[in-house]
């Protein structure tokens, strides 16, 4: 049932989360009764420009310094730098820090949870602990209520609350469909973070230029160590939040390993998605029908060309979906186990599969209809020129190839949208056609952490890529009923 909340969201959210881990206030060295007393002391969201820690000390010896020590969601980094306090010998001292959260590199996503303590340093060598406590990182603009089902807590402002209750009852049932799928563990609570506008959601996401903030709509990003994704309000949020969470339970399901490939990552992802559309199988009807489908090992990361990476998200989707019907939720967790102990996609495979990856590539294709890959021979190191590459290389055809096979496939214009790279990560779900999409660019993939700076959305089709795919999808397939 779910539950909302309009009082006291940070303590009702940290019991959910997790048991406050206290350190008593004292004396390091001694261990008898402190000289140093705690009188206030916290930390208040300045977000999106940074975190502001306070402290009342007082103290009956000298100190040289006071140091805040943190820890952000569940990165193994702790950090830790010292509080502007007034040098004087006065036993009373206020001292404030405050950290910029605004770069890519210092970036701390709303909903993060943020554990700190404070350390006194003596002149007499000592040191004395504060108890440590744990507060939300929330996003200082915006007034937040929320809505709590199960391990999921959507956070929203203003008239959305019927919109946060059918986000956070459909992000834990995505949770649910997908934790047997890869593995990953749902106890631990996921924020989300609901935003109304794009102009909020700039404003929130990982820092990146004016130019491409304006040119580009971010739908969604996951961050796995943090546990957190934000969403943008819409008709496709539904769709944006099970895929995000997705990406959290691989990041999980692999211990945030870096060698999760983008096919990989993203068709399980887009296999979450509980509002998935039909826009990827045009694509990946397009990649077959015009020789242009990538191959799994092309597909590590997103490819350079707009109209492959969604043919990729495509390609993902479908090859999931057959290794899942085919071999079973188990085997599909398995893979991404050995994936978090190191192993590279391909020897995941051998061991889980009993097969290799180009023998497993090979069935999907099979079942979608597609070309076999056939890996290309070594370059021979003499003179003789190289024999005509066959199709079925999957090397760029040419418009003579094209034509003598009854095929008449011009390329999509390619748009000046970048291809999208937890993930991190990774902009929702592909719109219909007739929809109006936007487009992302998704960050390395690590492991579906769409997280390590963060992950955007899934890719979205530009209006123009979108109707091109199934005019020449048409097209391709109108020629050939005339050839034939």
């Amino acid at each position: 049932m779910t539950i909302r909340a309009r009082k006291s969201f940070l303590s009702l959210f940290l019991l959910l989360a997790v048991a406050a881990l206290s350190v008593t206030a004292g004396s390091v060295a001694s261990g008898q009764s402190s000289p140093v007393e705690f009188i206030e002391f916290g930390m208040e969201s300045q977000f999106p420009e940074g975190v502001r820690f306070f402290a009342e000390i007082e103290s009956s010896v000298e100190v040289e310094d006071v140091r805040v020590i943190f820890d952000v969601g569940d990165r193994n980094v702790t950090q830790y730098n010292y509080l502007d306090i007034p040098r004087t010998n006065q036993s009373l001292i206020d001292g404030e820090l405050f950290v910029n959260t605004n770069t890519p590199e210092r970036y701390i996503p709303p909903g993060a949870l943020i554990k700190f303590q404070l350390e006194v340093l003596g002149t007499n060598g000592e040191s004395y602990l504060s108890e440590r406590k744990e507060e939300l990182l929330l996003d200082a603009r915006f007034e937040w209520e929320m809505v709590i089902d199960g391990p999921v807590t959507v956070f929203y402002h203003g008239p959305v609350q019927s919109r946060a209750e059918t986000l956070a009852e459909k992000t834990r049932e995505g949770l649910e469909l997908m934790s047997p799928v890869t593995g990953g563990e749902i106890d631990t609570p996921i924020a989300v973070m609901l935003y109304n506008n794009n102009a909020e959601m700039i404003e929130a996401v990982v820092p990146r230029s004016a130019t491409i903030s304006r040119e580009l709509v971010t739908e969604g990003q996951a961050f796995g160590d943090e546990n957190t994704v934000l969403v943008l309000a819409g008709r496709s949020d539904i769709g944006t939040a099970t895929h995000e969470i997705t990406h959290i339970l691989v990041d999980r399901a692999t211990n945030g390993a870096a060698l999760v490939p983008f096919w990989l990552n993203e068709g399980l992802a887009e296999y979450g998605n509980l509002d998935q559309t039909v826009s990827y199988t045009r694509f990946l009807e397009w990649g077959v029908g015009t020789g242009r489908l990538p191959t799994f090992r092309s597909l590590n990361r997103p490819p350079g060309d707009p109209n492959l990476t969604l043919v990729g998200y495509g390609s993902g989707r479908s090859a999931v979906d057959f290794m899942v019907t085919e071999f079973g939720e188990e085997k599909m967790a398995e893979l991404l186990g050995a994936l978090g102990t190191g192993l590279p996609i391909q020897a995941a495979v051998q061991v889980v599969y009993d097969m290799s990856l180009d023998d497993l590539e090979n069935q999907w294709r099979t079942s979608i209809g597609a070309d076999l890959y056939i890996a290309p021979s070594p370059t021979p190191t003499s003179s003789v020129p190289s024999p005509t590459p066959t199709p079925n290389t999957l090397l760029p055809l040419t418009l003579e190839q094209i034509t003598a096979a009854g095929r008449v496939t011009p390329t999509p214009e390619p748009q000046a949208t970048p291809s999208p790279l937890a993930g991190e990560g990774e902009v929702t779900p592909l719109p219909q056609v007739d929809e109006t999409p936007v487009v992302d660019s998704d960050q390395a993939v690590t492991g579906g952490s769409c997280s390590a700076a963060g992950r955007n959305g899934p890719a979205q089709a530009t209006p123009i890529l979108g109707i091109s795919a199934v005019l020449l999808l048409g097209m391709w397939r109108s020629l050939r009923r005339r050839v034939s």
